[in-house]
């Protein structure tokens, strides 16, 4: 695992290999094939440009974007991976996942800072290989990395406060990519997108 220290406080964990391969499919292969997908409005009367899932703690609703998740339960590969990434660092009571179905699929410039949400957010990703790009919000200095399958990120720090983060679009000829963002979601509602 990898600690990049960013500007203004920001840490930036990064672990290129986190599962094995085969691991890493298997998980990919289930998510994508059993999970409960749906495709939320996004804004000026769009479809978002991916699918996404929502599970959780019992009681954890979450609202970004004028869209309603409420967590479904945990399944158990869910559990088993949040507990992977717990290991590493964070206690986590939601995930929200996303599923790109193609390079066309994305999620644009955001920070997840809203009141409610602890600092520590966890990011898998499983299949297809995608660009994942910070930017900072007064230097606009970017930095690109890739997210292949079985890639962890971990945000920590002030990095939600200082810099935001997208998977932009590609013309690439990509497969399909599913993304796990663990959160620590509070009493406060945030109101924030994922990666």
């Amino acid at each position: 695992m990898e600690t990049i220290e960013l500007a203004d406080g920001g840490i930036f964990l990064y672990d290129d290999a986190f599962l094995p391969p085969d691991l890493a499919q298997q998980y990919f292969v289930e998510l994508r094939d059993t999970l409960a997908w749906e495709q939320k409005p996004g804004v000026f009367g769009h479809l978002q440009p991916r699918l996404t899932a929502s599970y959780g703690d019992e009681g954890i609703t979450y609202f970004y974007s004028g869209t309603e998740n409420k967590a479904l339960p945990w399944t158990d590969t869910l559990l088993e991976i949040k507990g992977k990434v717990e290991a590493v660092q964070g206690q986590y009571n939601y995930c929200l996942l996303n599923r790109y179905r193609s390079g066309a699929d994305s999620v644009g410039l955001h920070a997840d800072n809203e009141p409610g949400m602890g600092n520590v957010i966890g990011s898998l990703s499983l299949g297809a290989t995608r660009t994942f790009r910070i930017r900072h919000n007064k230097s606009k200095e970017k930095r690109d990395f890739v997210v292949g399958n079985g890639t962890l990120i971990i945000m920590a720090g002030t990095m939600q406060q200082f810099w935001k983060h997208e998977v932009p679009k590609t013309t690439e000829n990509v497969g399909e990519r599913v993304n796990l963002t663990f959160r620590k979601i509070g009493e406060e509602q945030p109101q924030c997108r994922s990666l």
